[in-house]
């Protein structure tokens, strides 16, 4: 009798003594991150029956189990995956935004002060103080833009060791978490349940989250898969594959991420990485940076190529046509690894009208005979050229090397090293080429009016008339008034026009000048315009390089976002667009921020220990382990009575 007093004690006190242990681990786990709360599972023990009399045996301790939600896990670990990869975005984007809205370190500033000497030349065209002031403006603008240009290259370079070491990181953490498995089979398959083990497989997979998100598909053997959001396995049981990072074969300049696959990589799709820092930083190298780069460079590209063009058409002091102002960037162009022949074959592409030129990069891929096609990266535009050379968004486009074979793709990079290679030709402040080459004059035997109110040449966005420089003589008849002209060129005199009619005022152009006349000719009355010997007061040419910056010259053909914008608005667009992308990266790292927050706290409502309802289980598991003593101190009481009472018989 008193001995089953005594087990059902033992079996409540040790009952009593497990709960008080498993509190007390919670208790001091509170702070602990990834512990989930652990609970003592409970059963009565099997009766006893003695006819029809059944009774209790006691209390039997089955297990000490985790409070643990799956799927509020999975829902924490996706928000942990996407706030991430908002935290990375945000980050990055933050220093393109500082350093592209500098106020005073900004290029706006440049190329207005740039401007503002050649508005002094314009009207001081002779003075050498002037030209100095406009030659050294010219060179802290083409620093200007070097240095920012530098500056964004060197976060590539930032952005390339990030995903070195978030890759690094990842490879770590999945080489953990199967270690983790197999010690989770090893113990599961002896009927065990080791809390600690989960819990620290479940933090790491929380943490992967934060490098790239991935989702886990558990086994029955207790395992974890983990795969990557591509569908490429990184853990199948205790076997890990490693992620790794290469250059992407169909552009060496850019980079890819994801598991090795034959002697290539299966890469992650930039924009469906499923979250994470690695996700951000895919994006940001892929497209926020080199947007933000092709922006900037077709400015330099426009403004050097533009100016150029200005000066090549004027005449310096020492009446020599017009030597290039700014050097003039190249074009870019990459050749796939996996074309057919990649060394000897290639694109080759330069300029035919910068004006025309888009902020993008281009693919061209050979899909079969007279069938090249060439994609604009930026919007996904795609067009067909039958065959080349041709000319395609302002730029000449060409093989060389060879004939390439179907399947060759190669990448064009027109203005994305514009602004790291723009720089200043010239040495000399007489070469600035501020007067222009031709002069106007009347006839010596004119016996009418006429007179030469202004000669210009013609504004951009023109490139100079490579007629420019020929002889053309105007001559004019009365009733009605009219005229006629004839262009030499090589000493020899071309047909005369069809008779124009003339107006006192108006403007005659031809071969790329302006004319305006007044007064009222003879019959007879000739105007030349020809090359001619050039003053040091001459402004003509400096007038229409200080009208550059208001015309419309960056990328006046296309429909895209700044388009036919002027250098000053293209600058502003550009920098609107980095700020409004700043922004909403910062919006969504604080909506991001907010749904992990909530996931979190719905998953420690459930897994995260409660020190007060931990507090209160203490004090029950105290009076119980109490109360179990007492049944023993009983059981022990009445067993000495019977000995006694067993004695004395």
């Amino acid at each position: 009798m008193s001995s089953g007093l005594l087990s059902i004690g033992a079996s409540g006190l040790e009952a009593a003594y497990t709960a008080l242990r498993t509190t007390g681990n919670n208790i001091a786990n509170v702070n602990t991150p990834g512990y989930s709360r652990q609970v003592v599972q409970l059963s009565t023990q099997v009766e006893t029956g003695t006819g029809t009399l059944y009774q209790g045996t006691g209390v039997s301790v089955d297990a000490i189990a985790r409070v643990y939600s799956d799927f509020l896990a999975q829902q924490t670990n996706l928000a942990q995956a996407m706030s991430s990869q908002a935290d990375t975005t945000q980050q990055m984007t933050g220093q393109i935004d500082n350093l592209m809205a500098n106020p005073t370190a900004g290029i706006g500033s440049a190329i207005d002060n740039f401007f503002t000497q050649v508005q002094g030349l314009s009207n001081q065209p002779g003075s050498a103080a002037t030209r100095q002031a406009l030659l050294s403006s010219a060179g802290t603008m083409a620093s200007q833009f070097n240095d920012i240009a530098g500056q964004l290259q060197q976060m590539t370079q930032s952005t390339d060791q990030q995903l070195t070491l978030q890759v690094k990181t990842v490879n770590d953490l999945v080489s953990q978490i199967a270690r983790l498995n197999d010690q989770i089979s090893i113990a599961s398959a002896s009927g065990g349940l080791p809390n600690a083990l989960l819990d620290e497989r479940a933090q790491a997979v929380a943490t992967l989250n934060q490098s790239v998100g991935v989702t886990t598909i558990p086994q029955s053997d207790g395992a974890l898969n983990i795969f990557l959001a591509n569908g490429q396995p990184l853990l199948v049981g205790d076997r890990p594959t490693a992620l790794t990072m290469g250059a992407d074969p169909q552009n060496s300049q850019n980079i890819v991420v994801g598991t090795p696959s034959g002697a290539g990589i299966a890469a992650l799709d930039p924009n469906a990485t499923g979250g994470g820092a690695i996700g951000a930083l895919l994006q940001f190298r892929a497209s926020t940076l080199p947007d933000v780069q092709n922006e900037f460079g077709r400015i330099a590209v426009v403004l050097s190529s533009q100016f150029n063009a200005l000066q090549s058409a004027g005449v310096d002091q020492a009446g020599n046509a017009g030597s290039p102002f700014f050097t003039t960037p190249s074009i870019s162009t990459v050749t796939s690894s996996q074309n057919s022949d990649s060394t000897s074959v290639s694109m080759a592409a330069s300029f035919a009208d910068p004006t025309q030129v888009q902020a993008t990069d281009y693919q061209v891929q050979v899909l079969g005979t007279n069938n090249i096609q060439v994609t604009r990266l930026a919007d996904g535009t795609r067009a067909t050229l039958t065959s080349l050379p041709a000319t395609f968004d302002g730029m000449n486009l060409s093989f060389q090397g060879g004939t390439p074979a179907v399947g060759d793709v190669f990448t064009i990079q027109p203005v994305r090293f514009g602004a790291q290679n723009i720089g200043v030709a010239l040495t000399q402040t007489s070469q600035i080429a501020a007067a222009s080459p031709v002069t106007a004059t009347t006839g010596a035997s004119n016996a009418g009016s006429l007179a030469v109110q202004n000669l210009a040449l013609a504004p951009l966005p023109a490139n100079p008339d490579p007629a420019l420089l020929d002889k053309v003589v105007l001559t004019f008849t009365t009733n009605p008034a009219q005229y006629t002209s004839v262009t030499w060129s090589g000493g020899v005199a071309g047909p005369a026009s069809a008779p124009q009619a003339y107006t006192p005022g108006q403007t005659i152009s031809l071969n790329g000048w302006q004319l305006t006349l007044g007064g009222t000719p003879s019959n007879g009355d000739t105007v030349t315009v020809q090359p001619g010997a050039v003053g040091t007061g001459d402004n003509r040419n400096a007038l229409l390089m200080a009208q550059l910056q208001g015309l419309a010259v960056v990328g006046n053909s296309s429909a895209t976002a700044h388009d036919g914008s002027t250098l000053a608005a293209g600058v502003a667009g550009m920098v609107a667009d980095v700020g409004s992308i700043a922004a909403s990266a910062q919006t969504e790292q604080q909506s991001r921020a907010a749904i992990l927050s909530n996931a979190q706290s719905a998953q420690n409502a459930v897994s995260g220990v409660n020190l007060d309802e931990e507090a209160s289980r203490l004090l029950q598991y105290q009076q119980q382990y109490q109360a179990a003593a007492r049944i023993i101190q009983t059981a022990t009481t009445v067993f000495n009575s019977l000995l006694q009472a067993a004695g004395g018989a």
